[in-house]
């Protein structure tokens, strides 16, 4: 493979990166393109769920009115309340208080004596006649205050009622509709072709399933609800408030353009550095994903430093962004409060001035405020509810077009060819086909053959040729291009679909088998099978001895994909599954590639018994299965090169005896047993079995490919890239975020973190949180101190002219210096908490990888150091623990400081008034609580109920191909329907409940103000408080109630914070037992020469599995030694102890004659070069790779140009258009396996190593890229003492010394000559390789 390309692939490269990041741009665009019109959203509606959803609308509007409504009772029960004051104090004025004493009367007393300076309003106006003052008693203002406490009562009422009916209309028409959208989506992705499910991955689909529904319910649900009510309550709200007074409504929304421009201001430069920042720490999140995912080479090659100072400079880079992204939230929030409290202070001086020139009362004033601030914050609170009704249309665009489609090739069609009898003759006829996701590619190019009734053909080819794409054809994933195929000559698409594949059974490399019982994986090939037929095909199948020794026998649950079972159980199970269907024609997809020597023999037994008298087309891969067959065919790039028996073929020395003579060295029987015990794999008890070894071990394809396509074995290689997402953005579910935290908590064996030891790990920032806290307190006050001017604004309207005028704008005025407070306290507090938590995440962040890369490899094999989860926890553990020290922990002092001020402020101006309103205040919380609560509690309950169906669902979708061969498209259509039907049916029922506990949560603040109101006036009447201190005591303790709410958010996110602290506090006290960062240990000359003696080791992750049990050793300077022996016999292991991955459980390593482990860790490794089988390159440039873990000042130009011409790799990256300076991208993709390999190669030369480790370096690699990378390591291997982990038998052959492994201890060890001699385990080994012979 060329890389003359490169430029093309860097722009490629470039452009790739512009994709990336123009990705989420894309993807809306697309969402926004695929709009649904909102009637859509309710197409799968019902005529009763019609007639709900007009119902709810209706109600939904009355309790969006009723809040609004609210401002009227509040501003006539103000203006009670300025009256009553006015009462008072003209009783005072003229040394008396009697209960019946008239405003009227005293009025026209004072205006008569002082009406120069204490007049009030002219009868004639506006606020005259609404305050009526005219004859105003006690007893009137008693009877208005009750009057007005029982409008509350009703209004409250009627909103219950409403909220109530409005959520339960909604919600179970909600319920309905989902249910139904659910089912038939899922059918209809059930019935679409292959070739779609091709440009649709599986996991998008299931993404749709649940995401993309749970967005459309929210849609349709009561979300639709709260629109209305909201714009409704806006409505309302400025009807109301311009039907009361027009000019003074226009003054109070003067300002709101200007909260819209600066909050359009800052939301874009705190969009700008909320990406940046995320971009930067994606890049750092990437880097410790790189890293992680390659532990084994960034040891080998002492990399660590490196890495560790890449990671700090992105995380410097994603610090800096983070705090001016604090300051961005703060200055936010300083204009808001500046421009929001400057809008009251407006509104009170011109209200002040209209009070004073008599235009309007004072109750008037406040009807207005509130009316406006109520429509205003519905218009706030309705732009969410825009947003996820606009989601819903872009999610249902893309349901309802699958919904929609129509599939070219439809399981659920009826028609179609159903004939009686079938010989099962097979025919291809000119057959050309490409696949649709790569049109450009011919893969079946003029395929013509002919299989009889019961004959047994074998396609071979080297791997991508088409012999798959043939099995797919017959099973009509897809559709010929031109050309035919047929059976009994009838062209596959006149049959009938189900009837087609019916006559077919598949047995594939992979065997999917479902997370059911074992008798009903073998049902799912036909359903009427009787227990007899079963049995008769189970023994056919070589699969009733094992199933009868299991515990539950045919009912054991086999597991998620059948793991609870090894692979030759497995394909035991599905060659069953597949005889039940009593197939005419049998499909073997490379059946036992997957499996050990032992399995496969049992399986290939129960094949040939399987093929008997049936039509059988085999993929082939082990020779038996060739040699039996009636005839092979040879296929080369979509084309039939060669038809004949094995014999024929082997003679005319063409395409099959080249694949053939290509063949690698398989592995004899695995006989490494847990406990050294030699137990028969169908003896192995089930649950020991949970990942089986054996099934994941895939071998090379016994008929590897001549142009080097062949399957590459993922044997477990000394470096293994664990695969992550990295980058992966995922929304997380709070709740599943703490389980998950709490799970992993428990796994590492850690206990939880409280704050004491958050804050004393953060003591850099000590001096920040101080000041951040200083700030919080401040801000805490200014609420308290609100409510208190907010009262004497109140009071200022029942003084006479003068005076009113004078200290209205006082405290408007103060209204405005209040708002630069907060704005101060809250910038400042947001910057310093912002400053404080970036730096304890960013040092939090870089000490753990830092520890994490001081850890030995044992360490990483455990299942909670995995790279993925080590990566989650730099990347969301990390600033969970800031949100203990961040914004959020200012809240809770503030709120703190706001509910003790409030408090204290109620007992002052009226203890009996403030135990009332502390006694029943809190129902409000508990209202909302109670709402919040039952919404999580039903989500939670939802998601375990669904949880069957979605596991149904899964199965079936990923597995699409199994379902569609297996004809069992309705089957599972019927599991996942009948999963739902019980959720669907308490949804419904809890919605009733949701309805009732949002009604209280809405309706609960207009009793409560009845109660305060009626109690206060009790204490008015009865001389123990004043009108003025009873409100002051009301909104005293509710203005500052207000603040819980946004403190309450700050101990979810503590919980997450203590188990996350708990986790990484845990990870910074690990201390490695081989530490790469340690400069301890000896630095001796270093010759090469090698001995082991007596080793024994285990891997600590499987202590029980001994790998060798006694291995002896022994390589003298500059000689080769090459390691054989079967799978898992310790070969690698060997690599792993020399590399100091691990240190040996009994036994000594020695070099020249000193003890490995006396040895400093680093410095050894600084003098032994490995090259694996998949080679790991980073994403920097080929030089930054050549020279990876050295000092870049001690390697010049000339040193890596000569690694690089004896590794066959310099004249490739010279031609390049970068040279050296080329990005490979992410382990190496832009360059092909030899060149990978090669640019290792020379990672390890300019090393100039003295222990060369090649573990199965050109396993992976086709023939020609394996000779030119095997001159290079030839020339490697010169002059050093290398070992081999043998793949090749050229390698092999010229090796000084050839040592069999097996059990754990060397059972041959000669030349590649003297093992021939002596016929002995060596000689077993190369005749499975030698398959002409």
């Amino acid at each position: 493979m060329g890389f003359m390309k490169k430029k093309n692939k860097a722009e490629d490269d470039e452009a790739g990166k512009e994709t990336e990041n123009q990705k989420k741009k894309r993807e809306e665009k697309e969402v926004a393109a695929n709009k649904r019109p909102i009637k859509d959203l309710f197409r799968y509606s019902s005529p009763c769920d019609k007639v709900l959803l007009i119902i709810g609308t209706l109600v939904a509007i009355v309790t969006g009115a009723g809040f609004p409504f609210f401002a009227i009772l509040m501003g006539n029960m103000t203006d009670s309340f300025i009256k009553a004051t006015m009462l008072q104090d003209m009783s005072k004025h003229t040394g008396t208080m009697p209960p019946t004493t008239t405003i009227g009367t005293t009025t026209m007393t004072l205006s008569t004596n002082t009406s120069a300076t204490k007049g009030f309003c002219a009868n004639d106006s506006a606020a005259y006649k609404n305050l009526d003052i005219d004859n105003y008693t006690w007893d009137t203002y008693s009877d208005e205050v009750i009057k007005y406490c029982l409008y509350y009562t009703a209004l409250g009422t009627a909103v219950f009622t409403a909220a109530t009916i409005q959520v339960c209309c909604f919600l179970v028409a909600c319920e309905n509709q989902i249910n139904t959208i659910r089912r038939r989506f899922f059918k209809a992705v059930l019935h679409q072709d292959i070739a779609w499910f091709d440009k649709n991955q599986s996991g998008t689909l299931t993404t749709k399933l649940f995401d993309n529904l749970e967005r459309i319910k929210e849609g349709v649900g009561d979300k639709v609800a709260l629109l209305i009510q909201y714009i409704s309550q806006f409505l309302a709200g400025f009807v109301i408030a311009f039907s009361y007074n027009w000019k003074l409504t226009l003054i109070m929304l003067s300002l709101s353009p200007l909260l819209v421009i600066m909050g359009a201001f800052i939301t874009k430069r705190m969009a700008g550095a909320s990406a940046k920042e995320a971009a930067i720490y994606a890049k750092a999140g990437g880097i410790a994903e790189e890293v992680l995912s390659c532990m084994r080479t960034v040891v080998s090659f002492n990399g660590q430093r490196r890495e560790c100072d890449r990671y700090k400079t992105a995380l410097d880079a994603g610090k800096k962004d983070g705090i001016v992204k604090s300051f961005y939230v703060g200055l936010g929030l300083f204009f808001t409060f500046v421009i929001l409290f400057g809008s009251y202070g407006l509104a009170f001086w011109f209200g002040t001035n209209m009070v004073y020139d008599c235009e309007l009362s004072g109750g008037t004033v406040l009807t207005v405020f509130f009316s406006v601030m109520l429509g205003s914050m519905a218009l706030g609170s309705a732009g969410p509810q825009f947003a996820v009704i606009g989601t819903a249309q872009g999610a249902a665009g893309a349901i309802f077009d699958i919904i929609d489609r129509k599939p070219l090739i439809d399981s659920y069609d009826e028609s179609g060819l159903k004939p009686a009898t079938t010989r099962g003759h097979v025919q291809f006829e000119n057959v050309h086909f490409s696949y649709p996701t790569r049109a450009d590619v011919k893969v079946l190019n003029g395929i013509s053959f002919d299989v009889q009734p019961g004959e047994t053909v074998a396609l071979v080819g080297s791997s991508g040729c088409g012999k798959s794409t043939i099995v797919s054809m017959l099973l009509r994933y897809y559709d010929v291009e031109s050309g035919k195929v047929m059976i009994d000559g009838v062209p596959l698409s006149e049959y009938n679909l189900n009837h087609l594949r019916n006559l077919i059974a598949v047995v594939s490399q992979e065997p999917i088998l479902f997370d059911c019982t074992i008798e009903d994986n073998i049902r799912f090939g036909r359903e009427s099978v009787t227990q007899a037929e079963m049995l008769h095909a189970c023994k056919m199948a070589n699969a009733d001895k094992f199933i009868s020794q299991l515990p539950k026998g045919y009912q054991t649950i086999v597991g998620e994909r059948g793991t609870q079972l090894s692979g030759g159980q497995k394909q035991r199970v599905a060659i069953a599954r597949a005889l039940v269907r009593d197939p005419r024609i049998l499909l073997l997809d490379e059946a036992t590639s997957a499996l050990d020597a032992e399995s496969e023999g049992i399986v290939q037994e129960a094949l040939e018994k399987a093929a008997k008298g049936r039509t059988t087309i085999i993929i082939a891969h082990r020779l038996s299965t060739i040699r039996n067959a009636d005839k092979i065919i040879a296929v080369k790039a979509g084309e039939i090169k060669e038809v004949g028996s094995h014999a024929e073929l082997m003679d005319l020395h063409g395409l099959y005896y080249e694949l053939v003579n290509a063949q690698v060295f398989t592995d004899a029987v695995d006989d490494v047993k847990e406990d050294q015990s030699k137990e028969d794999d169908d003896d192995r008890p089930i649950i020991d079995r949970q990942f089986s070894k054996m099934s994941g071990r895939s071998r090379v394809s016994s008929l590897s490919s001549e142009d080097g396509q062949g399957v590459v074995r993922p044997r477990s290689p000394t470096l293994t890239p664990e695969p992550v997402a990295a980058g992966a953005v995922v929304k997380v579910d709070p709740k599943n975020e703490q389980k998950r935290l709490k799970e992993e908590l428990e796994l590492e064996g850690a206990s939880k973190s409280n704050i004491l030891e958050i804050l004393k790990y953060a003591k850099p920032e000590w001096c920040m949180i101080f000041f951040g806290v200083l700030l919080c307190i401040i801000q805490g006050s200014v609420f308290p101190a609100f409510s208190l001017m907010f009262t004497e604004v109140l009071k200022v309207f029942s003084k006479p002219h003068e005076e009113l005028k004078r200290e209205g704008h006082f405290w408007a005025l103060m209204f405005v210096v209040l708002g630069f407070i907060n704005g101060f306290a809250t910038l400042g507090s947001s910057f310093f908490f912002g400053w404080s938590a970036e730096r304890l995440t960013m040092r939090l962040r870089f000490k753990v990888f830092e520890n994490v890369l001081r850890q030995d490899i044992a360490y990483f094999d455990h299942s909670s150091h995995s790279s993925g989860k080590i990566c989650t926890r730099l990347a969301t553990d990390a600033p969970n623990i800031k949100s203990a020290i961040d914004y959020r922990l200012g809240s809770v002092v503030s709120a703190g400081v706001s509910i003790t001020a409030g408090i204290v402020i109620g007992f002052i101006y009226g203890w009996q008034m403030a135990l009332l309103v502390l006694a029943i205040f809190p129902l409000s919380g508990v209202a909302r609580s109670i709402q919040m609560k039952y919404q999580e509690g039903r989500h939670r309950e939802d998601s375990k109920q669904l949880e069957e169906a979605g596991k149904t669902a899964t199965e079936a979708i990923e597995n699409v191909r199994t379902v569609q061969a297996l004809t069992r498209e309705h089957k599972f259509y019927q599991l996942f329907g009948s999963y739902l039907d019980q959720p669907f049916k308490t949804a419904r029922q809890k919605a009733v409940i949701q309805g009732f506990s949002y009604g209280f949560a809405n309706s609960i603040n207009y009793f409560l103000y009845a109660a305060a109101f009626r109690f206060g006036l009790y204490l008015i009447i009865h001389n123990l408080m004043v009108p003025m201190d009873v409100m002051r005591v009301l909104f005293a303790i509710s203005f500052t109630a207000g603040s819980l709410g946004m403190a309450s958010a700050y101990f979810p996110e503590y919980m997450k914070a203590q188990f996350a602290a708990g986790i990484l506090f845990k990870m910074l006290r690990e201390q490695p037992k081989i530490d790469s960062f340690s400069t301890a240990g000896d630095k001796p000359k270093i010759v090469g020469n090698l001995e082991f003696k007596g080793i024994h080791f285990s891997y600590p992750s499987r202590a029980t599995a001994r790998i060798l049990r006694g291995l002896d050793l022994k390589l003298d300077t500059g000689r080769t030694l090459a390691l054989v022996g079967p799978s898992g016999c310790g070969k690698s292991t060997v690599v792993s102890l020399m590399e100091r991955f691990y240190d040996p459980l009994d036994g000594l390593i020695t070099v020249d004659n000193k003890d490995l482990k006396s040895i400093n860790p680093q410095f050894m490794r600084a003098h032994i070069a490995l090259v694996s089988q998949e080679p790991v390159l980073f994403d920097c440039s080929i030089r930054e790779n050549i020279i990876y873990g050295m000092d870049e000042q001690s390697v010049n130009e000339e040193k890596i140009m000569e690694a690089a011409r004896l590794s066959n790799i310099h004249k490739f990256i010279s031609e390049l258009p970068e040279g050296y300076e080329t990005r490979v991208g992410a382990k190496g993709t832009q360059l092909s396996g030899g060149q990978k390999q090669r640019i290792a190669i020379a990672r390890a030369l300019v090393r100039d190593p003295k222990i060369l480790l090649l573990d199965e370096a050109t396993s992976a690699l086709d023939t020609e890229s394996e000779k030119i990378v095997q001159e290079a390591l030839d020339r490697a291997r010169e002059g050093r003492t290398c070992i081999i982990i043998a793949h090749r038998l050229s390698t092999v052959i010229n090796a000084d010394s050839i040592a069999v492994i097996k059990n754990g201890i060397v059972v041959e060890q000669g030349t590649h000559a003297e093992l021939v001699a002596k016929r002995g385990a060596y000689f077993a080994l190369t005749q499975k390789q030698n398959l002409h012979e």
